[in-house]
């Protein structure tokens, strides 16, 4: 049995060791798992856990470490993470001090296009109601591209056969590396203050997705969409699509095709004049064959109406009607004549007085009637007419008024006023005190 004493350790010296033989013995790791739990602190520090169907692990992506990352982690995404397994000293926890993070089966920038494609698209920057239409002549053109590559080349090579451009300005760029999408924002920015193109193309030739990663940048992006003038995206080839390409105005598959169908060419432009010039022509000729036309039948037309039969006609129509209409005048003077004659007979066979005295009686009679009839007849006879004061309404019956009511008595000469103490119902002959 040994004398010595157990060696009795700290929290700290016991968590320190643990970590130092955890990074001696495994060092740099690759681990694959599923992101959960995501978390972004206001530092720019990530922390999330990676499981799989047994386990977790807990891990740490720092701000130092993260900035060059290409796309968004988020939870329920496969990755690789590579990094170094450590203990937290602090809270004696486990963890992965990750150094490099990459999706699993998809690259970063794949994944990252991916992303940001679907955050644009449900902010409504690709659709077509919000694009403007490209003008068919432009003639001040700004073009946003690399002063030395083959983009701009191909680009002036064929635009030297189209019609109606005075101007092309270029705003010389980068158009890959890390530099490359603020100088293509600030350009496509300038453009649009500057107001005095007609159209904004922005192009370049082909490339991996790391070569055409300035172009996915959502700071280009943006600023394309938000662009004051029409815009053209002419990135990369056929068969290369950028984000650029989906909220630009027009899209072109290379920056020949943007070049090609920006304004018509020499040849097309004479095939269409020649082609309206042949349309003018015919529809002159067929105007001019249906006025021709229109001229002989209205002169045929003349030439049966005859003007001068015309008004012969009309002057004998008019001899006529003013003949039938004197006759109608004679025989009607002398229908009226006949009547008067009646009428003067008629009234000879009376006197003035004979015609005057039964019109007297008759005036007298209707006098009489009216006068007896007359509202105030009555009072000459002695009665009076009662009426309500506050309504003027004549007293038919002692009902039409209580005790209290105000009452007018008018006389032959002069009214009354007074006030109904009680009354008396005619019927029952009882005297009714209120």
């Amino acid at each position: 049995m040994t004398d010595e004493k157990p060696v009795i350790y700290s929290v700290t010296e016991i968590v320190q060791t643990a970590r130092a033989l955890l990074e001696n013995k495994l060092g740099q790791v690759l681990v694959q798992g599923e992101i959960s739990k995501f978390t972004l602190s206001a530092a720019g520090h990530m922390y999330f856990t990676l499981k799989d169907q047994k386990c977790v692990l807990d891990c740490a992506f720092f701000r130092g470490a993260n900035q060059g990352l290409a796309f968004k982690p988020e939870s329920g995404l496969q990755v690789v993470a590579g990094g170094v397994l450590t203990l937290y000293e602090a809270q004696g926890k486990f963890q992965l001090n990750v150094r490099l993070l990459e999706p699993k089966g998809l690259g970063g920038l794949q994944l990252a296009f991916e992303q940001l494609k679907k955050k644009l698209m449900e902010e409504g920057l690709f659709e077509e109601s919000r694009k403007k239409p490209i003008p068919p002549f432009p003639h001040k053109i700004a073009l946003i591209t690399s002063p030395i590559g083959a983009a701009i080349q191909d680009f002036m090579k064929i635009l030297e056969t189209r019609v109606g451009i005075d101007e092309v300005e270029l705003f010389p760029v980068r158009v890959q590396g890390a530099e490359a999408p603020a100088e293509i924002t600030a350009a496509i920015e300038e453009v649009s203050k500057l107001q005095r193109h007609d159209v904004l193309v922005v192009t370049r030739g082909g490339g991996s997705l790391e070569d055409l990663a300035a172009f996915n940048d959502e700071g280009v992006v943006r600023a394309l969409a938000n662009c004051s003038i029409p815009t053209i995206s002419a990135v990369g080839h056929e068969v290369d699509f950028s984000l650029c390409d989906f909220v630009a105005d027009r899209r072109e598959p290379t920056p020949t095709a943007a070049a090609s169908h920006i304004a018509p060419g020499i040849d097309e432009t004479q095939a269409q004049l020649d082609s309206l010039r042949h349309r003018l022509q015919e529809a002159w000729d067929s105007l001019l064959s249906n006025k021709r036309r229109d001229l002989e039948e209205m002169a045929n037309s003349l030439k049966e109406r005859r003007p001068d039969r015309l008004l012969d006609q009309a002057r004998q129509d008019l001899d006529m009607n003013m003949e039938n209409l004197s006759e109608a005048l004679q025989r009607k003077l002398k229908d009226r004549q006949l009547q008067l004659d009646h009428l003067a007979s008629f009234i000879s066979r009376f006197t003035p007085l004979q015609l005057i005295k039964p019109l007297r009686e008759r005036l007298k009679g209707l006098e009489a009637g009216l006068t007896a009839y007359h509202p105030h007849a009555p009072l000459k006879r002695g009665y009076a007419i009662v009426k309500r004061k506050d309504t003027g309404k004549i007293l038919r019956s002692s009902k039409d008024a209580g005790k209290g009511d105000r009452l007018i008595i008018e006389l032959q000469k002069g009214s009354l006023e007074s006030q109904v103490v009680s009354s008396k119902d005619v019927e029952t002959n009882q005297e009714s005190l209120f």
